[in-house]
């Protein structure tokens, strides 16, 4: 397992994308809760400096039992990594 507090910019860029992913879903499914299924990455470029990267998380179908969601972490207009991801709902019932 590798150490958390040597992780690499690309890595930590990684992790705060899919934090505002899953933000988002558990806010679209509340108040159930989420489980991720699945997520993939596609790193398009580096980002130059971490202070000016945006997220922007979306929902891209919903089911009763599944939530297909994703996002984009991009610096100005240039996109740096997209990711896609899939979470089961879980009905708090």
């Amino acid at each position: 397992m590798q150490d958390s507090t040597n992780v690499r910019r690309d890595e930590q860029l990684a992790l705060d994308l899919m934090a505002a992913i899953r933000a988002d879903a558990e806010a679209a499914c509340a108040p159930n809760t989420v489980e991720m299924v699945s997520v993939t990455f596609d790193v398009s470029s580096a980002a130059t400096d971490a202070a000016d990267i945006q997220f922007e998380p979306r929902i891209d179908r919903r089911t009763r039992t599944v939530l297909f969601t994703g996002g984009t972490a991009r610096q100005g207009d240039q996109p740096v990594m997209k990711a896609t991801a899939v979470y089961r709902i879980i009905s708090e019932s």
